[in-house]
């Protein structure tokens, strides 16, 4: 309990911190990962017009207007012209911070202007071109704007603040801030401000700062939707928020603070603690050429400035336009100079080079659908990643290693998952750190468990290695928890074997050979055990004890316990050399049952072994002498018979013996003689077939049979014991309720 809490809350602190701001960058990267996936088009986003100012534009009007900066009047013939249009709202990402006292041209392209206007061949001509000449003169340009935009009555202009020391930057008491908003602890002042002139301030619909923010790595993803200057109760309102507003048809004065967010008539913008706000992006996306780079690739109209101009002039000329009357009807129109020198270039999700306009006409998409984004805050983010390591801690620690890995994947992929998920749903989720905090969690608590298995295993293997098999000794490292004592009810194949006659071959060696000889033997007995995956349970002198099935499963357990008897068999045959040179010679008996049985830890808390008891184990025990009494080596229970054939049909050669009373069962059990693997041996049928008739009671034709065995296989056990048995039934002929029953007598 202790290690997976302190292991998460470790993990998840040290996430949360990031050292080095590592996590940090790729949070960052997984949230403009997200941004590019979900941009989408809103219903407002083909209402969002933008004008673009160009190079091109500038080469082409210099004949018309000289080179730039442009006559402001021209800025105001295209505000009017979009007014009467039916825009519903023109916003200057330009800045006009000052009037102009001189005259707006130089003199080449003054004497250029006035000899082209005397020139032109027709009248109208020369009038627009003798206007707008005029037009030229030191503050009439500015008249001329001012005129316009006040009859347009629906520009809004650009402002930029800045925050500094030293004094503020005075504004003009006729500049009001538009947003009646005091400051709170988080707001940041800006003591530095460049303002439209005064003039254009109040003949304009309303000022929007143009102020965007862009985070630690360089990429513009804030704006402040509000700030202060001189006047910490009013705030003027970012330009999209202003235009926003004025196409909501909301009253910049309606604007107020609502809990942790700025109400916008029927929308609410969720603010950070700092009282910035998060620009949805969705008005773009990558564009990949095919060098392999991107560009962006904006999802809003882009029309040339020169092309609005002409329409103008063709219009009022009365010639047909490219832009057809109605255009720009309730579109939102905003104006940007993206000529080299002049362009506002931004890093965003989308592209390091994102003209600045197009923050600002995402923002104002974002308020008209109300789409936002929203995040939980810094603690709710800890405490989502310390549960996310919690479960991750629990599991490591509790599950096995081949089920927590994928349960482990899944966690990081639901957490991955969940977090894009969530972005579609408005809502930034943490990405990176928390999938960070999970693997530190879940590599933190691999390590401490493998540190202290290792130690249990140091521990096992001291203090068991030299009294249990290796099968159970491997197992128990697995899984210490089964040294408990106590066991469980399993359905098990146990064997018994013991070497004929060694208690008087033993009596007539020393006991240093008979105790070299005898450690030969059950090496050799062991490893056929092993071999075949069974567990030695413990050797009582010459006998050995194994059981299949425990503690690891296995589905073929009868035939593995015969598969191992045969080469218990095998083994004796090529040690008998040995023992014959000792002057003895080495044969065994063996006993297999199949049943349920209980396998387990035996004995006190101080002393206890690992093995399996029941009456099933009993009458194993009880089998492997019978092998005496029927002239055979192998002896199996019928169940064992029955399953071995089944888990290896056509493999094994059993015979059968008898139906026996074992010592201490109350039901007789049907013993086959396990003689060999099918493949070596010739015939069974006959033996089959003396059987059959020994059942019978025909006794004569079965004592035959069982000759003719004998006859093909000299010294054959069960064959000699039956062909006595039939002749002596044939003069004492058994009981009329005899069945065939052998009455176990000694042990």
């Amino acid at each position: 309990m202790k290690l997976p809490l302190a292991v998460a809350l470790l993990a998840a602190t040290a996430a949360s911190l990031d050292p080095g701001g590592l996590l940090g960058n790729f949070e960052w990267r997984m949230l403009d990962a997200r941004h590019r996936h979900f941009a989408r088009p809103t219903s407002f986003t083909e209402r969002i017009v933008i004008l673009d100012i160009t190079e091109e534009s500038i080469e082409r009007l210099r004949p018309m207007y000289g080179r730039w900066p442009w006559p402001r009047s021209l800025h105001g013939e295209v505000a009017e012209y979009l007014a009467e249009d039916g825009a519903a709202a023109v916003g200057f990402d330009l800045l006009f911070a000052e009037s102009v006292t001189r005259r707006e041209v130089d003199a080449a392209d003054w004497a250029a202007l006035s000899a082209l206007a005397q020139s032109a061949d027709l009248a109208e001509v020369r009038s627009e071109l003798a206007r707008r000449i005029d037009a030229l003169q030191p503050g009439q340009g500015d008249r001329e704007f001012i005129d316009s935009v006040a009859r347009a009555g629906n520009v809004f202009q650009a402002a930029v603040f800045a925050s500094g020391d030293g004094e503020a930057t005075d504004a003009s008491t006729d500049i009001r801030p538009g947003v009646p908003v005091p400051a709170g602890g988080g707001d940041t002042l800006r003591r530095h401000a460049v303002l439209p002139f005064a003039g254009l301030a109040q003949a304009s619909r309303g000022i929007g700062h143009i102020n965007v923010l862009p985070d630690a790595d360089g990429i513009y993803r804030r704006f402040a939707p509000l700030v202060w200057q001189h006047d910490p109760q009013a705030a003027y309102p970012a330009l999209g928020v202003a235009i926003a507003a004025h196409v909501k048809g909301v009253p910049l004065a309606s604007i107020r603070r609502e809990g942790a967010g700025l109400a916008i008539g029927d929308a609410v913008l969720p603010l950070l603690p700092e009282g910035n706000a998060r620009i949805h992006y969705q008005g773009g996306a990558p564009q990949r050429q095919a060098d392999g780079s991107e560009t962006f690739q904006s999802f809003y109209r882009h029309l040339p400035y020169e092309q609005v101009l002409a329409a103008k002039d063709l219009r009022a000329a009365g010639r047909a336009s490219p832009l057809a009357p109605g255009a720009f009807r309730d579109k939102i129109v905003l104006v940007s100079a993206q000529a080299a020198g002049l362009s506002d270039l931004r890093a965003t999700p989308f592209s390091p080079v994102t003209p600045g306009i197009e923050l600002h006409a995402n923002i104002i998409d974002s308020l008209l659908a109300g789409r936002f984004l929203r995040a939980p805050g810094a603690a709710a983010e800890f405490f989502l990643t310390l549960a996310a390591c919690l479960a991750v801690a629990f599991m490591a620690q509790r599950l096995r290693f081949r089920l927590s890995v994928p349960l482990a994947l899944a966690a990081t992929a639901g957490l991955s998952g969940g977090a894009w998920a969530a972005f579609g749903q408005g809502w930034i989720l943490p990405m990176v750190q928390p999938l960070a905090a999970v693997a530190l969690t879940y590599g933190g608590v691999l390590l401490a468990r493998a540190a202290s298995a290792e130690r249990d295993k140091r521990w096992l293997r001291t203090a068991f290695g030299h009294y249990l098999a290796p099968s159970v000794l491997e197992e128990l490292l697995r899984q210490p928890d089964k040294l408990r004592l106590g066991g469980e009810r399993r359905r098990m194949t146990v064997l018994f074997s013991d070497v004929a006659g060694f208690t008087t071959f033993s009596e007539k060696l020393p006991p240093e050979e008979v105790s070299a000889l005898l450690n030969g033997y059950l090496d050799r007995m062991t490893a056929c055990v092993v071999q075949t995956g069974g567990t030695l349970d413990k050797f009582v002198g010459d006998a050995v004890m194994a059981e299949w099935n425990a503690p690891l499963a296995q589905p073929d357990h009868a035939a593995r316990a015969c598969e191992t008897a045969l080469l218990m068999l095998e083994e004796v045959s090529r040690q008998d050399t040995a023992w014959q040179a000792a002057g003895g010679a080495l044969d065994i008996r063996i006993g297999i049952n199949t049943g349920e049985m209980v396998v387990g830890n035996m004995g006190s808390h101080q002393v206890f072994d690992y093995t399996v008891i029941g009456n099933e184990v009993n009458t194993a025990s009880r089998l492997e002498p019978l092998n005496k009494a029927f002239g055979t080596r192998i002896i199996v229970a019928g169940a064992t018979r029955r399953e071995a054939e089944d888990q290896r049909p056509s493999h094994f050669a059993f015979r059968p013996l008898a139906r026996v009373m074992p010592k201490g069962r109350a039901e007789p059990l049907d013993i086959f003689e396990l003689a060999g693997r099918r493949d070596a041996l010739d015939d069974l049928d006959t033996y089959a077939a003396a059987m059959d008739h020994y059942l019978g009671r025909r006794f004569d034709e079965a004592g035959r049979l069982f000759r003719t065995v004998l006859g093909q296989r000299p010294g054959d056990g069960p064959a000699a014991v039956f062909a006595a048995l039939c002749e002596e039934y044939l003069d004492h002929p058994p009981p009329a309720g005899w069945n065939g029953v052998f009455v176990q007598t000694e042990k």
